[in-house]
């Protein structure tokens, strides 16, 4: 699947008090200079959370800007790598260096020949300001490539479920699509999205995603993650179901009632 990159416009907007943080290590090393996204993204938060301090909204909606705010102040303290994302690298004239990396747990990169390389706080694209900022202390004026991919798995009813390496700026659709689509006993009433065995986004919220066709940045996706398309359960299937589990008790409750 082709790689579809983000476009961002550019407001003039005012970083707030409540962005300025300290840097972290991977920050620093990047010269701690603001990127536009960064800019955008805090412009986001601040959006959010007067959107959650309004009153006049529903409890739900307030709610649903809160944990907007919340996600993105967590993206930009703790950037967009994880344990499990895919980095490749091309240097020119460097054969050692370019390779396909993965980032270890703690959000670590290791690159032979270079020190250890913490990717917390990073934004995707602020990763290669950080990676030319320490390839140029070996190599004087390096011309560098990078491209990062994510591991996600997409299941149930869809056309080819498993797993997918993909690019993190993708919409969410053209997942779905490199997975065959959803199949005709799709039910996103009952999709989700999980991570380590627990829901991240449900139904309502997949909904809207998949209607605004966001990026799996947008959304938060990390690598491990699963996107699972829910299934129409038909009446039929309800039945066999209840069928099958009086089936399974039925022996138990006339054993119990013998021994009374």
């Amino acid at each position: 699947m082709m790689p579809v990159r983000l476009r961002h416009s550019i407001p003039i907007v005012l970083i707030t008090a409540a962005f300025a943080s300290a840097p972290c290590p991977a920050q620093q090393l990047a010269g701690a200079a603001v990127t536009n996204e960064r800019v955008v993204l805090a412009s986001r938060a601040a959006r959010a959370e007067s959107a959650a301090a309004d009153n006049s909204a529903g409890d739900v909606v307030r709610a649903e800007h809160r944990a907007e705010a919340t996600a993105i102040r967590t993206r930009l303290e703790q950037g967009d790598f994880h344990a499990g994302d895919r980095i490749t690298l091309w240097v020119s004239g460097e054969q050692s260096l370019s390779n396909t990396f993965t980032v270890r747990a703690g959000n670590v990169l290791e690159i032979p020949s270079l020190s250890e390389i913490s990717l917390r706080g990073v934004l995707r694209s602020e990763l290669r300001d950080v990676l030319l900022r320490e390839i140029s202390r070996y190599i004087k004026q390096p011309e560098i490539q990078v491209t990062t991919l994510v591991n996600i798995t997409v299941l149930g009813a869809v056309g080819r479920p498993g797993f997918y390496t993909v690019a993190p700026d993708a919409p969410i659709t053209d997942v779905l699509m490199s997975a065959g689509g959803p199949t005709a006993n799709s039910d996103f009433a009952r999709s989700r999205i999980m991570r380590d065995g627990a829901e991240v986004e449900g139904p309502v919220r997949l909904r809207r995603v998949l209607e605004s066709n966001s990026t799996l940045d947008e959304i938060g996706i990390q690598s491990g993650d699963q996107i699972v398309i829910g299934e129409h359960q038909h009446r039929w299937q309800s039945t066999a179901s209840v069928i099958g589990l009086f089936a399974l008790i039925l022996p138990t409750v006339l054993l119990f009632s013998r021994r009374h």
